[in-house]
């Protein structure tokens, strides 16, 4: 078998793409096919044959299928949980969080407390600790909208169904237990804690994440920073980091003669697993840690396998031993990297330049995982390949090294000497990354590339790599070029489709609702509500971050050719600030009596076209005309001076109301007798100061669409106001029931679908 574990690795991988794509006949008719013509051509003998086959039924039954898991038991009453934690206790002055193995229903459960004001949390909250309390615990929040983060697959992913939210820590009870894996963490956090007091808050945050894997102190921005430019990697522990450890440690026991060379082997080779759960125990550090770990063993053997059965060998291992492995992003990542790595080592040998060098690893490892990357993050950085050029020296050779050194010099009286001088040179290291963000921010964005595109894809790939590997450089270019225009392709799809969305996003108590004109000739948002404080009334990114964001990248929208606010409360404008931030917005179009001094609009780059439209006018965008039917005249009121949109989509006649009330729907009634409509959104969330029974009657909708929160404070939409509805016999589709609704249409036809 040796040198042929890959073909029983990619068997497994087989089954493993087969469950998360649902294409199992595809690819296992494919991969059947590859393997039987390598046995036909006698590249392979029977026994990795056999094996291949074996692995592949193996891990299709064995490995988990997460949408037979998507029905849950509700358990909302309260009950007694009772069991060990089984994860690391996350402790942050805003959040306490681990996993419970609950030992009445055998289940996970995520708990999770916010403290009112900050303060120390019991010691006893450990892991491994036994722990107990009485609390409802009830199924994660799904996602409601496309391209939205789905919460309890994540979990599921975790084996965790369940998730519970403490009212108050003196409910929680707490007893240590003991154990190497408990003796170990308590190590780990006791590291932490004494790094925090002698470092830098800034510098311990970074010690945390490049030594220890806990990057939840690294500033919010910075690891979003990181994961545009494709530099998430630098901050997850990997075979860069136990390459360093190792050769610290091998430098240090043998340079200063405090072991021989082969018991620092053998100290190495127990010290890496150990360092592994020092490190959180991600994937990415696994894989590296028992990677080492079998090539020092081959070394003491003298057994000869090549570093490609080794990978192969760990990359069974941990998906034999957690199977819910293969859901980690950072799992993926890993393996995807350095396959792409190994296969190209001869590449990377052409040149003794240890710039080039560098060069063809970033731009292999960015190349390899691009499609993982449009699937995960929407979006790719082409200039992010000359950034990592920049910063992945800068990281190992400087960084990463000095984090671990900072760690070992943490006793002594001039750590803080060193921790200043470290971070200045690191503010200046960083400031190229923000001037690559500020100057050369040009992303790629996309939703999940559709599975013909990926196949096409890799399959280019492999190519442009053999011809690469053969030094035939004019095959391989033009194998790029096909590479860029699939790409191209890909984004150029909307262009060329002659459907068109209307989507009504659910984003709790607000607006939101984006219309995609056919061939993409527009955009359209109506309204960008978000969440606020009843305190101040200043508006959450959360709904921008978590919805609005993840929508218009999930589509390949990074422009917008109108944004319509049809009046100033933060629940329909709220986002817009945040939107300007980010997207390219042609034109904001408001009424004349709309109070733009709520939107701040000095923020408006000049670019934006800033339009005022008046009742009884038209305005077309993109070819496609919207009716403004009103206000006509400052109502002194801004829910009543809510502007009122009519158009056609898709065969059907819509009216966006705003926040209007009775009153403006009786003059929109007066002042256009020969008005239908199809669709209509209920004014203000469906509030009984609006839906008046004289516009039902006059306009005869078929479909009512309200945007509303649940549970929320107002009671919103109103019985009266449904019962209302119902008694017109129209089809109700709310986001609070249905999650965010979409009409997709071509021509004079369409059809609406529901997210939930």
């Amino acid at each position: 078998m040796n040198g042929n574990w890959h073909f029983v690795a990619c068997a497994a991988f087989t089954s493993m793409l087969a469950i998360l794509t649902s294409f199992s006949t595809l690819l296992f008719g494919v991969f059947l096919i590859w393997i039987s013509y390598l046995f036909y051509i006698k590249r392979i003998a029977t026994l990795p044959l056999v094996l291949s086959f074996l692995f592949l039924l193996f891990f299709y039954f064995y490995l988990p299928h997460l949408s037979s898991n998507n029905q849950l038991d509700p358990l909302k009453h309260p009950i007694t949980v009772s069991g060990p934690i089984v994860s690391p206790v996350e402790k942050t002055t805003s959040r306490l969080s681990f996993v419970i193995q609950d030992e009445q229903i055998n289940e996970k459960i995520a708990v999770a407390y916010f403290p009112d004001q900050e303060g120390k949390y019991d010691e006893s909250i450990r892991y491994g600790s036994t722990c107990s309390f009485t609390t409802e615990i009830s199924a994660p929040d799904t996602a409601t909208n496309p391209g939205q983060f789905d919460y309890r697959r994540y979990l599921l992913t975790k084996e965790i169904k369940y998730e519970a939210v403490l009212s108050d820590l003196q409910l929680l009870k707490c007893v240590k237990n003991r154990g190497i894996l408990q003796s170990l963490d308590q190590i780990r956090h006791s590291v932490l804690d004494y790094t925090d007091k002698r470092l830098s808050k800034e510098t311990s945050s970074w010690v945390r994440a490049l030594v220890f894997g806990d990057d939840s102190s690294v500033n919010k921005e910075t690891v979003e920073l990181f994961q545009r430019w494709g530099m998430s990697h630098l901050l997850a522990i990997s075979g860069l980091h136990v390459g360093i450890i190792t050769g610290l440690l091998y430098f240090v026991l043998i340079k200063l003669n405090l072991l021989t060379k082969e018991w620092t082997e053998w100290a190495i080779l127990i010290f890496l697993p150990i360092y592994a759960v020092l490190a959180g125990g991600e994937p990415s550090v696994w894989r590296a840690s028992l990677m080492a770990c079998i090539l020092i063993i081959l070394h003491k053997t003298g057994w000869k396998w090549n570093v490609t059965d080794v990978l192969s060998l760990v990359f069974l291992f941990l998906l034999a031993t957690d199977k819910f492995i293969m859901y980690q992003v950072g799992f993926q990542l890993s393996f995807a990297v350095t396959f792409a790595l190994l296969l190209s080592k001869r590449i990377l040998f052409q040149t003794k330049n240890r710039l080039f060098q560098v060069l063809y690893i970033s731009f292999i490892a960015q190349i390899a995982i691009l499609p993982i990357q449009f699937y995960y993050f929407s979006l790719f950085q082409p200039a992010s390949i000359v950034v990592n050029l920049i910063m992945v020296p800068y990281y190992s050779a400087f960084f990463i090294p000095a984090m671990f050194l900072l760690l070992l010099f943490t006793p002594l009286p001039w750590v803080s000497l060193l921790d200043n001088w470290f971070m200045n040179i690191h503010h200046v290291a960083m400031q190229v990354v923000h001037w690559f963000d500020e100057h050369m921010h040009f992303p790629l964005v996309s939703g999940p590339l559709p599975w013909f595109v990926v196949l096409l894809y890799y399959v280019l790939f492999i190519l442009f790599m053999q011809w690469w590997e053969k030094e035939k450089l004019r095959h391989a270019f033009y194998c790029g070029c096909l590479i860029v225009l699939l790409l191209i392709g890909n984004g150029l799809r909307p262009y060329f489709s002659p459907v068109g969305t209307v989507t009504m996003l659910d984003i709790g108590q607000g607006d939101a609702f984006v219309i995609e004109l056919p061939y993409r000739k527009g955009v359209i948002l109506i309204d960008a509500g978000a969440t606020f404080s009843f305190t101040d009334y200043a508006p959450s990114r959360r709904m921008y971050e978590q919805v609005i964001k993840p929508y218009l990248f999930s589509r390949g929208i990074q422009q917008l050719d109108a944004v319509i606010l049809t009046h100033e409360d933060m629940d329909h404008i709220g986002s817009v600030p945040y939107l300007l931030q980010e997207f390219a917005v042609n034109t904001i179009i408001v009424s004349p009596f709309f109070d733009t001094a709520k939107l701040e609009f000095n923020r408006v780059p000049e670019d934006v076209n800033l339009i005022t439209a008046k009742g009884n006018s038209e305005m077309n965008v993109g070819g496609h005309l919207f009716q403004i039917l009103a206000p006509i005249q400052d109502n002194h009121d801004s829910n009543q001076n809510s502007m009122v949109l009519y158009t056609n989509l898709g065969g059907k006649n819509w009216l966006f109301t705003g926040d209007i009330t009775k009153e403006e729907e009786k003059d929109v009634i007066r002042k256009y007798p020969n008005l239908s409509i199809d669709v209509l959104k209920v004014a203000h969330h469906g509030s009984d100061t609006s839906t008046d029974e004289a516009l039902l009657q006059e306009l005869s909708p078929k479909i009512a669409l309200i945007p509303v929160g649940r549970d929320n404070r107002y009671g919103h939409p109103a019985d009266d106001v449904v019962q209302r509805l119902e008694d017109k016999e129209m089809t109700i589709l709310r986001t609070d029931q249905h999650g965010a609704v979409q009409y997709h249409f071509q021509d004079k036809a369409g059809i609406f679908t529901i997210i939930k």
